[in-house]
């Protein structure tokens, strides 16, 4: 069961100070640049401003209250903020530089999270609809992924989006081990983006990833269909 907690309205429309996801409003350049990564590495990062960080943190399950009566599961959701609607903005620009074709995006999740791992925590794919996801460490262990140039050496996909290990059963230990061997975790107080299968265009990569095996994870994730 998930415990929803609206995050409050977002921001004013007439403000002096740095504010929350400000470090999010890309310029078409910054886009132009960022995507031809995510092309190339599947992914790209957006360091966590100081005022992104104090807010998430605020609200994380270590200074929420509201989040210690449970260990999976609860959610503070900033869907229709001033916040969201500004990323959503970029979101769509990221999409439309990735297919070439104009899109119109819509946020399926734009929230701060306990990570509860009914599934994520299997190798996996973005699954479509979705098209552009963005997640972020607020504590804990951080998203762990493999690279796409690596990811098609290691896994077949299967169904639902998992990625099945190859060669798993004929050699169980040694894949293992070729797979944590080229493991990353995505580093605290970033902003990873990546594509989903809703980006269905081939030549466009989509990143292998999955929640580590721990508990008291908090993320935040955004992802638009």
């Amino acid at each position: 069961m998930i415990n929803s907690i609206r995050g409050g309205a977002g921001t004013s429309a007439y403000h002096t100070q740095p504010q929350p996801f400000d470090e999010l409003k890309l310029n078409p350049e910054v886009i132009e640049k960022k995507t031809e990564r995510l092309k190339d590495k599947g992914y790209f990062s957006v360091r966590m401003s100081e005022p992104t960080k104090s807010y998430l943190h605020q609200r994380s399950t270590l200074s929420n209250p509201a989040w210690r009566n449970q260990t999976v599961g609860q959610v503070i959701d900033l869907k229709g903020t001033d916040y969201e609607r500004s990323v959503t903005a970029v979101a769509k620009d990221i999409a439309t530089r990735l297919t070439g074709k104009q899109e119109q995006l819509k946020p399926q999740e734009f929230q701060l999270r306990r990570a509860k791992n009914q599934g994520a925590d299997k190798w996996h794919q973005d699954k479509e609809p979705k098209k552009v996801i963005c997640i972020a460490t607020v504590e804990g262990r951080g998203t762990e992924f493999i690279k796409p140039s690596e990811s098609k050496k290691l896994f077949e996909t299967g169904e639902y989006a998992e990625m099945i290990p190859k060669n798993a059963e004929a050699d169980a230990q040694k894949t293992a081990e070729a797979i944590a061997q080229k493991t990353n975790e995505a580093k605290k107080d970033r902003f990873y983006f990546f594509a989903g299968k809703g980006i269905t265009e081939e030549s466009i990569p989509k990143l292998v990833h999955r929640s580590p095996h721990e508990s008291g994870r908090a993320i935040f994730m955004a992802r638009w269909k």
